[in-house]
C-alpha cells in the first residue's frame, strides 16, 4: 500500500479489503514470517504491518505472495504517523509488536516508540476492551511498558508475563525458546479512549499564485529559506532549474513535531500562463501543515522578492 497517494483520512480500508470490521497491525515486522504466519491463522481478520526496512518489506512481500495471503499488506512507514493518521477511532482488534529495538542508550531515548504520546495514539484507534501487545527478551523494556500504561488513563494491565503462550510466534522467538532464554510480555487494554489530535484529516492540495515574473536569480536565492512555528519547520534545501528553463524544482525538508518529509515543490508555468508554486507529484509527501506552510511561504516569499524589484 501507498496512503500518500490517498485523498481521504483516515483511510477508507473498505476499499483495500474485502472484510475490514477487525483489524489488526503489527508494528516492525522484521522479515514478515510472523504478520504470514498470523493472517493464515486468522482467515477473517485484515492485517497491516509498518516497517522502516526496505529490505524487510521485499522479504515479506515475497512471502505473502508466495503464500497467496490475501488478507494482510505492508506499508513503508513510521508507524507512529501510520496509526495515528490511517486508521478511525475504535477501528483496531490488535496492535502487535514483536522484539523492537529497545534503544536501551539514554541518548537514543527519543528513538523508543513506546511514550505517552504513542500510548494516547493507541488508546484511540484501539477498540475499547482490546489489547496492544508488546513482547521482548529485554526485561527492563517490558518494565518500562509495565510502567507506562500502568500510569494511563486509557488502559489497564494486569502484569508482565514471563515466558507466556502465544499461538503464533517469531522463528527468532522458537530459537530463543530452544536455547533457555526469557521473553517478556505485556498486554495493554484499552479501557477509554483517548483524544487525538490529527494532521492529515483536511488533505486540500496547497498551491500559490506568483504574481510577477519569475527569473531563475531571484528563484535560486531561495537556497537555505526556512520557515517554522512552534510545532511546524520547513527548509529549502537545494534549488534545480529545467532543462528547457521553463520551470524551477525546489528539494524542501519539512518537519511535523517530529515527523520528516523530503519532497520537492515546482514552480512552473500554469495553463493560463501563471506562475505557480505546489508539490511535485512524483513521490507526493503527506499534506501535513508543516508541508503546506513551505508551498504558500515559498508562494509568498517569492511574490515579495519579485515584486520588490
Amino acid at each position: 500500500m501507498n496512503p500518500r497517494l490517498s485523498d481521504r483520512y483516515p483511510l477508507d480500508w473498505q476499499t483495500y479489503f474485502p472484510k475490514p470490521a477487525t483489524l489488526a497491525v503489527e508494528i516492525g515486522f522484521g522479515n514478515g514470517g510472523f504478520l504470514v504466519d498470523w493472517a493464515k491463522r486468522y482467515p477473517d481478520w485484515q492485517f497491516v504491518g509498518f516497517e522502516l526496512s526496505m529490505e524487510s518489506m521485499e522479504r515479506a512481500q515475497r512471502k505473502l505472495f508466495r503464500e497467496d495471503v490475501k488478507n494482510a499488506c505492508v506499508i513503508h512507514e513510521d508507524a507512529r504517523l501510520g496509526l495515528r493518521e490511517f486508521f478511525p477511532e475504535n477501528s483496531l482488534t490488535h496492535v502487535m509488536m514483536n522484539f523492537p529495538d529497545p534503544w536501551p542508550k539514554d541518548k537514543h531515548r527519543k528513538r523508543r516508540l513506546l511514550d505517552e504520546d504513542f500510548s494516547e495514539i493507541l488508546g484511540n484507534v484501539l477498540r475499547e476492551n482490546h489489547c496492544y501487545e508488546l513482547v521482548t527478551d529485554q526485561q527492563w523494556y517490558a518494565e518500562h511498558a509495565f510502567e507506562l500504561f500502568s500510569a494511563s488513563k486509557y488502559f489497564s494491565v494486569d502484569s508482565v508475563e514471563l515466558n507466556p503462550p502465544r499461538p503464533v510466534i517469531t522463528k527468532y522467538e522458537q530459537k530463543w525458546r530452544e536455547m533457555g532464554r526469557e521473553t517478556y510480555r505485556v498486554l495493554a487494554e484499552k479501557k477509554a479512549i483517548a483524544p487525538v489530535a490529527r494532521l492529515l484529516e483536511d488533505s486540500e492540495m496547497p498551491h500559490a499564485f506568483i504574481e510577477e515574473a519569475v527569473d531563475a536569480a531571484t528563484v535560486k536565492a531561495l537556497e537555505g529559506f526556512t520557515g517554522n512555528t512552534d510545532d511546524q519547520l520547513f527548509v529549502v534545501k537545494s534549488v534545480y532549474e529545467k532543462i528547457d528553463r521553463e520551470g524551477f524544482l525546489l528539494q524542501v525538508i519539512a518537519k511535523d513535531a517530529g515527523y520528516k518529509q523530503d519532497f520537492y515543490v515546482v514552480i512552473n508555468h500554469n495553463s493560463s500562463g501563471r506562475w505557480l508554486v505546489k508539490l511535485d507529484t512524483t513521490q507526493p509527501p503527506y499534506r501535513t501543515p508543516a508541508v503546506k506552510m513551505a508551498v504558500w511561504e515559498i508562494g509568498k516569499e517569492m511574490n515579495r522578492r519579485s515584486g520588490s524589484k
